[in-house]
C-alpha cells in the first residue's frame, strides 16, 4: 500500500476526556431516530398542550384555577426540553469515572479504551451514525437505537483526521 493510500485508509486515533455536553448532544441526536423518544415527545407535548388549554379555559371562565394545574404545566414543559440533559447527567456519572477515552477507528470497527475498560464495536453492532457539530454518534439499528457510541471530534489530532474518520464511517455505516 502506498503512503498516500495508507494515510487515507489507515486507522484514526482520538484521545479526549468525556464531557457532559457530549452525552447531552448524543442523546438529543439519538432522540431524532428513536421510536421511544418520539413517543415521549408526543405524549409530553400533548400533555403540555392540554394543560395550557385547561389553564386558558379556567382563566377565560373566571373560575378558580387548581393550584396543581400550573405546577403540572411547568413539570410537563420542563420535561419536554430537559429530559435529554437529565438522562445525560445520569449516564455521565458513570462515564466520567472511566477517565480519558482512547478511540481507534479502523476498517474492522471501533475500539474504545479507558482507564477501566476496553471495548471493540464491530460495524454490524451499530450500523448507523449521526454527525453533530462536535461528535459522531454510532447507533444500533433497533427501533429505539438502544446502543450508542459517542466519538468526540475534539480528540482528533487535526481536521484531516476528522475527515478521514467521516470517510471510514461512510464506507461502513449508514448516515441518518
Amino acid at each position: 500500500m502506498s503512503e498516500q493510500q495508507e494515510a487515507v485508509h489507515g486507522a484514526v486515533e482520538l484521545r479526549y476526556d468525556p464531557e457532559l455536553r457530549d452525552y447531552t448532544a448524543a442523546l438529543r441526536a439519538r432522540g431524532r431516530v428513536s421510536a421511544a423518544a418520539r413517543r415521549q415527545r408526543i405524549l409530553v407535548g400533548a400533555a403540555t398542550v392540554c394543560l395550557v388549554a385547561a389553564t386558558f379555559l379556567s382563566l377565560a371562565r373566571g373560575a378558580d384555577m387548581p393550584a396543581a394545574l400550573p405546577v403540572a404545566l411547568l413539570v410537563c414543559g420542563s420535561l419536554l426540553f430537559l429530559s435529554p440533559w437529565l438522562v445525560a447527567r445520569q449516564l455521565f456519572r458513570f462515564v466520567r469515572r472511566q477517565g480519558e477515552f482512547r478511540v481507534r477507528v479502523e476498517e474492522s470497527g471501533v475500539s474504545v479504551d479507558t482507564h477501566n475498560a476496553s471495548t471493540v464495536i464491530r460495524w454490524q453492532a451499530q450500523p448507523r451514525y449521526m454527525e453533530t457539530a462536535d461528535l459522531f454518534v454510532m447507533l444500533s439499528d433497533d427501533k429505539n437505537a438502544t446502543s450508542l457510541t459517542v466519538i468526540a471530534k475534539r480528540g482528533a489530532r487535526d481536521r484531516s483526521d476528522v475527515d478521514r474518520l467521516r470517510e471510514i464511517l461512510d464506507r461502513h455505516l449508514t448516515k441518518v
